[in-house]
This record gives C-alpha cells, sequence and structure tokens, in this order.
C-alpha cells in the first residue's frame, strides 16, 4: 500500500484529505503541525509528501526544503497546497514535484497524487 504524509493545520481540509486518500486505499499519516511532523515515528517510508505552506508553528517551505535535502527523502516527491503562495514565489526555494493552489477540486488533486506516485 503506498503511504502519504499530509501536513496541514485546517482541520477541515486535513479530514477530507485523510478519508479521501485513504478511500482510494493510500495509507495516510496526517500532522497538524511541524513539530508533530518532526516527532513522528520515521520507520515509515512515505510515497508523496503533500504540505501546507502555512502552518501554525513553521512553515511547508521549510519541510519540502528539509525533504529535499535529506539523502533518505531525496526521491520522494513533494506537493506543496497554498491559498495564498504562488509557484513562482516558492519554486526556487523548495523545487516540489507540484504545486496546488487553495481551494482545490479533490478530483484534480486526486489525479495528480496518482500521476505522481505511478512516476515513482
Amino acid at each position: 500500500m503506498r503511504k502519504i504524509i499530509v501536513v496541514e493545520d485546517d482541520p477541515n481540509i486535513r479530514e477530507v484529505l485523510e478519508i479521501v486518500l485513504s478511500g482510494e486505499n493510500y495509507e495516510v499519516q496526517v500532522f497538524s503541525t511541524v513539530d508533530g511532523f518532526k516527532r513522528r515515528v520515521t520507520d515509515v517510508d512515505p510515497d508523496l509528501y503533500i504540505f501546507d505552506v502555512m502552518l501554525p508553528d513553521g512553515s511547508g517551505i521549510d519541510l519540502c526544503s528539509e525533504i529535499k535535502r535529506d539523502v533518505y527523502n531525496i526521491d520522494v516527491p513533494v506537493i506543496i497546497m497554498s491559498a495564498h503562495a504562488k509557484l513562482a514565489e516558492i519554486g526556487h526555494i523548495c523545487h516540489p514535484d507540484h504545486f496546488i493552489p487553495k481551494p482545490f477540486d479533490l478530483e484534480q488533486l486526486l489525479a495528480k497524487v496518482q500521476e505522481i506516485i505511478k512516476e515513482k
């Protein structure tokens, strides 16, 4: 089963992502903060990360940069979501594999997740 880690502070978006992705047979771990994400059990090797940009205790951009520099995660794709930032503003900082503006269409998100994971 493919594994996805989501870091999203909005409880409604986090819940919808968990329900929808789990319904598509992905194993999903969700976190609401950078701290929660960093304290996770690291024996899970995700196939995809989905990070919100604005988090209460940090930034999804910083998480993306850390993942992209981590030798154990270098090939794991990252999707960045934001209602405020644009890819042109963050793409040179963390080089996400895809950017999804909020609000987003669930079908388009699922299609992009499937496409990215299939390429992996």
